[in-house]
């Protein structure tokens, strides 16, 4: 005989309802360092063409 146990969480209620393993933020994640905007904006004002290569070397 095979018993099958069911819980009935509550919408309403927030201790009934945990969050699930796969949408908690992991404690050692690796944080990925942020880029200035302003940094970006920098290298775009002194070398336009870096950003478009393919557009900058073909005989357009």
């Amino acid at each position: 005989m095979i018993v099958v146990k069911m819980k009935v969480y509550h919408c309403t209620n927030a201790e009934d309802n945990p969050i699930p393993v796969w949408m908690q933020m992991k404690t050692q994640q690796k944080k990925m360092p942020k880029k200035n905007e302003m940094d970006i904006v920098a290298q775009f004002k002194q070398n336009p063409d870096a950003f478009f290569p393919d557009f900058t070397k073909s005989n357009h």
